[in-house]
């Protein structure tokens, strides 16, 4: 782990937090306001364009997986400095009924890109308000069931990045969790509902497709001609979150007083195919998930609160299924005579065939009295358990870190430190062989 804290690392830790000093003590708040940046369409100021942008930027340091090379040669380990999120949003209420909205990207920008990168259409869709319970709409959009973080707010989470294990589709049969759909949504009292009907991208476009089917083990293809339906209620105990755009926030700072108990689901017809007997025998998707979210103030006059999720993941894909995930990759290449199961870089088994659990939890402490100007501290730890049908042992993620709030969402660091388990083949199967460290440092700066 010694290897995790090197002087670049160092250097650049500084000039972040030099940065962030200059910001947090400003007279100027132009930047940052909170208020929307919003144009108004009418003199009632009833219709509206909005327009919001975050970046969020990391500085890390991995151990990488056996066998990582980057220009044929073993890395070992890897640090490098990255734009893991840039978005550009619109949205606009055009008429009393009608909303749209828009949003502009890309993901992972790192030394590995290549020249010229430019943004990706992520959102594009328009939905209308039918009454006060039943909102429908279509495009290009993010909205779908299964469970609350399957569509998260990358800017105002708790943990320094999103949970794949939620995103089980994500560059299969979506891109970047966007699909084609059609969906209702709305609230009946305190239950939170959302239905959504879509069409799948193609499989093969996706940068890890299997194109030939192997035997007994389930991979996503191009031959399925259903939708992927899915849907998830919403329980509010307590204060009602709101559901204007589909991603779910991950802490309110002591905002609000939050609890919620939600069940989802996500179906596609012959999602998957695998070889038997030489044979293809084709799969169903049946995913379901039944997950509790609290954002708790403890403290009203210091303004502390916890934050805690706790979320149970059943998944079917077939037999064997089994996705390693790497986010923003810190190598794509890999000397296959020293490899590991798990491939390059920082990728490890998150999705597949059986059941998880995870849970996350934070507190937010009350603001340094003494040095105000200086933001308010997090801390936060997260454990993933998965039994997949693929892997003789459990998988076990864990990720401990620290958030340090300068201007709430708008302006934010996050230190995280995550310990992934390395799989090999042995006589009984899959085994944890070892482990290995991620040392990320996370700044985002948001403006709406």
């Amino acid at each position: 782990m010694t290897k995790l804290f090197s002087k670049p690392i160092l250097t650049f830790i500084c000039i972040l937090l030099s940065i962030g000093q200059g910001i947090a003590q400003t007279n100027d708040t132009t930047a940052l306001d909170t208020k929307k940046l919003k144009y108004f369409l009418n003199e009632e100021k009833t219709h509206w364009l909005a327009v919001h942008m975050y970046t969020q930027l990391w500085m890390r340091m991995n151990d990488n997986n056996p066998g990582s090379t980057i220009a044929e040669e073993l890395e070992d380990s890897t640090y490098d400095v990255s734009v893991r999120r840039f978005r550009l949003g619109f949205q606009a209420q055009i008429s009393d009924r009608l909303w749209v909205y828009s949003q502009f990207g890309i993901n992972n920008l790192n030394y590995q890109s290549p020249r010229g990168t430019s943004l990706d259409l992520l959102d594009a869709y328009a939905e209308f308000s039918v009454s006060k319970s039943l909102v429908i709409g279509a495009g290009k959009t993010a909205w779908t069931g299964l469970s609350r973080y399957s569509a998260p707010n990358t800017s105002k989470l708790l943990t320094n990045d999103l949970l794949l294990l939620a995103l089980p589709t994500d560059d299969k049969a979506d891109d970047l969790i966007r699909k084609l759909s059609v969906f209702a949504k709305g609230k009946l009292g305190r239950l939170d509902y959302r239905f959504v009907a879509s069409k799948p991208f193609l499989p093969s476009k996706s940068s890890d497709f299997e194109e030939e089917t192997t035997e007994n083990i389930a991979e996503f293809n191009d031959k399925m001609k259903s939708g992927i339906y899915s849907t998830y209620l919403k329980w509010e105990f307590w204060d009602s979150e709101s559901n204007q755009i589909p991603f779910s926030n991950g802490t309110y700072l002591s905002k609000k007083r939050i609890f919620s108990v939600g069940v989802g689901a996500e179906y596609q017809n012959d999602a998957l195919s695998s070889r038997k007997n030489s044979t293809e025998v084709f799969h169903d998707m049946v995913l379901w998930s039944a997950d509790a979210f609290l954002d708790l103030p403890i403290d009203t006059t210091n303004e502390t609160a916890l934050t805690a999720y706790l979320g149970y993941f059943n998944y079917d894909f077939g037999p064997n299924y089994i996705r390693n995930t790497a986010t923003n990759n810190t190598t794509l290449s890999l000397d296959n005579s020293l490899a590991s199961f798990n491939g390059p870089g920082n990728a490890f088994p998150s999705i597949g065939t059986g059941s998880s659990v995870y849970l996350q939890a934070g507190y937010l402490f009350p603001k340094m009295r003494r040095i105000k100007d200086y933001g308010r501290l997090q801390p936060y730890a997260a454990v993933q358990y998965s039994n997949f049908e693929r892997l003789e042992d459990p998988m076990i993620y864990y990720d401990l870190g620290i958030n340090w709030f300068l201007k709430a969402h708008l302006s934010k660091f996050s230190l995280s430190l995550q310990n992934r388990p390395i799989y090999n083949a042995t006589a009984q199967g899959l085994e944890v062989d070892s482990r290995k460290w991620s040392a990320v440092l996370q700044y985002i700066i948001r403006i709406e």
